[in-house]
């Protein structure tokens, strides 16, 4: 009984965590400075189910399709100048209250995978 009751309140607690997670996410926005190749601030936009980055000045860099499960994040590019096009990533998130960190699980965008790797985003209100 005691097994079938801490797998019950394990399987809620995981619905629980995916549940504020997408809650957390969608339509936030988060801010990053990013060095070498761009020298710049730039801005994650997460709406519910894509999202956009621009740069300091307000131009778009990348358009991606957003997809949420558990604690993974599925990246899929479709628009934009630093746009991976057919090429996925996986990322697990860590979410605090005003940090959001991906860490990579696979990506085969070299450019997107070195940035977004361990970067700590700060939540902008």
């Amino acid at each position: 009984m005691k097994k079938i009751t801490l797998l019950a309140v394990f399987f809620f607690s995981s619905l629980v965590v995916t549940s504020l997670h997408a809650q957390t996410l969608s339509n936030t926005n988060w801010k990053a400075y990013i060095g070498d190749p761009l020298n710049d601030t730039i801005t994650l936009h997460i709406k519910t189910d894509s999202s956009f980055v621009t740069n300091k000045a307000g131009d778009v860099l990348v358009r991606s399709l957003c997809k949420l499960s558990t604690d993974t994040l599925t990246l899929t590019d479709y628009d934009g100048p630093q746009a991976c096009p057919a090429q996925p990533g996986k990322y697990k998130l860590s979410l605090t209250v005003d940090t959001l960190i991906f860490a990579l699980i696979s990506d085969d965008c070299e450019g997107r995978a070195g940035v977004l790797n361990n970067l700590k985003w700060k939540k902008v209100m």
